[in-house]
C-alpha cells in the first residue's frame, strides 16, 4: 500500500473505531427491566372502555386459557359467553387477553381486553394479517 493512502486509512479507521466504542457502549447501559416494576397504563383517548363489571374483571384475573364464562349483561350485549384465550404482554407493557364472545343473536365475534390498575379495559384491534387472523 502506498504511503499516502496508509495516511488516510488511519483516521478512517479511528473514527470507525471510535464509532463501534460509543455503540457499545449505548447498548450496555440500556435499562433492564425488574421483576419488581408492574407495567404502567394511563387510560387515555385510544379508545379502551373500561369494564365495570366486578364479576368479568374477576374472571379475567383468575380464568385459566380456554374458560368461559356466561354474562347475563355485559359490555359485549347481553346473554353471552366469554371465552378467554391465553394471557400475553403486550408492547405497550401491558398483559392482556384475546376473548371469543359468543352470542345466541349474532356470530362469535373477537375482543380485546388489557389489564390496568383500575382493572380490566376492552381495547380496539388495531391490526390483523391474514394469516395470522383469529380462527
Amino acid at each position: 500500500m502506498p504511503h499516502t493512502l496508509r495516511i488516510h486509512a488511519v483516521p478512517v479507521r479511528l473514527v470507525l473505531t471510535a464509532l463501534s466504542l460509543l455503540l457499545l457502549n449505548g447498548c450496555s447501559s440500556y435499562p433492564t427491566s425488574s421483576a419488581t416494576q408492574s407495567p404502567q397504563y394511563v387510560l387515555s383517548n385510544d379508545g379502551a372502555k373500561a369494564i365495570n363489571d366486578q364479576t368479568i374483571n374477576t374472571f379475567l384475573d383468575r380464568s385459566p386459557t380456554g374458560g368461559i364464562m356466561s354474562s347475563a349483561s355485559s359490555p359485549w350485549g347481553p346473554n353471552v359467553e366469554i371465552v378467554a384465550d391465553e394471557r400475553y404482554l403486550a408492547a405497550s407493557g401491558r398483559e392482556c387477553r384475546r376473548l371469543q364472545i359468543v352470542s345466541s343473536q349474532a356470530a362469535t365475534r373477537r375482543a380485546l381486553v388489557c389489564k390496568t390498575p383500575n382493572g380490566w379495559v376492552e381495547q380496539r384491534v388495531v391490526t390483523q394479517s391474514v394469516e395470522g387472523r383469529f380462527q
